[in-house]
């Protein structure tokens, strides 16, 4: 198993893990706190993205999701330090995880394919999906850059494991972040982002790491909003990715709902926080 490719893990006093099912997750309903956690001074950031979202679209399409990932992270980071990037793959439980580092964060992209909303999957995949993986329902889910096969759910379950494991290694403050599975508190949620959920819900090593579980798509319906300096960051770095995305594949998330999408970029996230059980 490969390390780290951070020189400077031993000056980490804080670690956050941000695992989300798509691309723009985190920047929709998870700011402000990422990019608290990406500007502050000793905070490792460790991104997990668990599937390639690609809506059972070609690879460019997918391929430009995660370039639009990497657009909202350099415009975030880009404006308080000068930094290097780096990319390559990391064997994780034999499976090789591409990965891209900025700095000091890093960010792992799974590409298991896109379930649809309903869980349902998409024909160009097989109708594979996380959701029906979870329930038993198909018997092995593979990468669509086809780099890797998972055999059951709990040889999936080992590699996030081993991953967050492996990153926070020789941290104190370990913290982890992930859309709330559950259907009460987030009503109506994207079939990934409840699997997803799921998943990071059955790790054990996560115990001794403080939880925030977020509301996905139903972030809308809350009345609270943003700082100005927070709709800004959050604002700017959804539009970074949009136009990363156009740049590399002439695809326009907006035009799916303009509407809501800018109902969820003004929305101040509802987050529940669970202390460290061990």
């Amino acid at each position: 198993m490969e390390k780290s490719p951070h020189k400077l893990d031993q000056l980490y006093n804080k670690i956050s893990f941000f695992i989300i099912a798509h691309a723009d997750d985190w920047q929709l309903f998870m700011q402000p706190f990422v990019f608290d956690d990406l500007v502050m001074p000793g905070c490792k950031v460790v991104f997990i993205i668990t599937t390639a979202g690609d809506a059972g679209m070609q690879e460019k399409f997918w391929r430009a999701r995660e370039e639009g990932h990497k657009s909202s992270v350099r415009f975030c980071m880009s404006a308080i330090d000068t930094f290097s990037e780096f990319n390559g793959a990391k064997c994780y439980n034999e499976k090789n995880i591409d990965y891209w580092s900025l700095h000091h964060s890093t960010t792992f992209f799974l590409r298991l394919p896109d379930g649809n909303l309903d869980g349902s999957g998409f024909d160009s995949h097989d109708y594979q999906s996380l959701s029906k993986f979870q329930l038993n329902k198909i018997n092995s889910l593979t990468s669509l850059d086809a780099s890797y096969n998972f055999s059951n759910w709990d040889e999936y379950v080992k590699v996030l494991a081993t991953i967050i494991s492996c990153e926070s290694e020789g941290i104190a403050d370990k913290n982890i972040h992930y859309l709330n599975p559950d259907p009460v508190p987030n009503p109506g949620d994207h079939a990934d982002h409840i699997s997803t959920g799921i998943a990071v819900g059955q790790l054990n090593v996560t115990k001794s790491f403080k939880q925030f579980l977020y509301v996905g798509y139903s972030i809308q319906n809350l009345e609270t909003q943003l700082s100005q300096s927070d709709m800004f960051w959050k604002v700017s770095m959804f539009a970074a990715y949009e136009k990363a995305v156009f740049d590399y594949c002439g695809y326009s998330t907006l035009k799916e709902n303009t509407d809501l999408y800018l109902r969820w970029c003004c929305s101040k996230p509802f987050v529940e926080i669970i202390a460290p059980s061990l």
